[in-house]
């Protein structure tokens, strides 16, 4: 249970450094930096610990996870970061990743969607669309940039990749074990940010030579004192510390147990929102978000 709350404090405060970079770098810029670092980072243990881990049959499958989650998802997590901040980013993707993870397995492996998935749909819809009203957008420390319907759109796009990710991350999983092979969480971790990493760069270029000038030219040097520890710390709390004690908390627990203290996050990174974003919600959103929360605990621990 210790690493499952280690995995909630770690990725909230993943999100808070995350929004920061985004705002100081540009979104597109700051995440192919942030995974960069995670690559390199997760890289070097990966070959010092395990490289027998790495086997093409499995490795194909992480890397079509990683395009999903760490490359369309994280695309849209720090576009989102620009535009709505980390409390509703946050909010969203983790509201929305397990029902799209729900539907890939409905089309997919044809699991059934009964009752309690649709109730619990219900009412994660119902908390959102009460935490995302524009009455509830607050005065930011750092002033949002960017169009907020934009960002609220990016921010489910984000929660299609981790949860449609996850999906294809643990079909990876069943075959690297088919094969005999006994990796860890930094293994496919490494593996999935590799394609992440890709994927970040080609919309890096594409903002380059296609977006309009201004999109890119007020990205900063990572190099910058002030924006060095917010990065290190949005690649570490993330991809890498993050996920690592994520796969701990697996290890130890069911997954519907781990998944429903991860689904805590948002609740738990309000405060942290508050100190370095000054993003207060209104009552009516922290009801929604305690509402769609409280949906996707019921999804993970009762309809599972």
């Amino acid at each position: 249970m210790l690493a499952a709350i280690c995995t909630t404090l770690f990725f909230a405060c993943s999100a808070v450094t995350g929004q920061r970079v985004a705002m100081r770098l540009g979104g597109a810029w700051g995440n192919l930096i942030r995974l960069l670092i995670a690559a390199i980072l997760l890289g070097g243990l990966v070959f010092a610990l395990t490289p027998d881990a790495l086997r093409w049959p499995s490795f194909q499958w992480f890397f079509l996870s990683g395009l999903i989650g760490f490359g369309v998802g994280d695309v849209a997590l720090f576009t989102a970061y620009e535009r709505i901040g980390s409390r509703l980013t946050i909010l969203l993707n983790l509201c929305f990743a397990p029902l799209f993870a729900m539907a890939t397995e409905w089309l997919w492996l044809g699991n059934g969607l009964g009752a309690p998935v649709i109730l619990c749909a219900v009412l994660i819809l119902t908390g959102v669309a009460m935490a995302i009203r524009p009455g509830a957008r607050s005065k930011q420390k750092v002033p949002l940039r960017g169009r907020y319907g934009v960002g609220i759109a990016a921010a489910v796009v984000a929660g299609f990749g981790q949860g449609t990710g996850a999906v294809i991350s643990r079909k990876a999983e069943a075959v690297a074990l088919a094969l005999g092979v006994q990796g860890s969480g930094v293994t496919a971790a490494f593996q999935r940010v590799l394609a992440g990493l890709l994927f970040s760069a080609l919309a890096v270029l594409v903002i380059r030579l296609f977006g309009a000038r201004k999109n890119w030219e007020s990205w900063r040097s990572p190099l910058d004192r002030e924006i060095a520890p917010w990065l290190f710390g949005a690649a570490l709390f993330g991809p890498v510390i993050g996920v690592s004690f994520f796969q701990l908390a697996l290890q130890s627990l069911e997954s519907g147990i781990v998944l429903a203290v991860v689904a805590l996050t948002p609740i738990v990174m309000m405060p942290l929102a508050m100190i370095t974003e000054g993003d207060h919600p209104s009552r009516l959103s922290l009801v929604g978000a305690l509402l769609a929360v409280s949906g996707v605990v019921l999804l993970n621990l009762w309809a599972r």
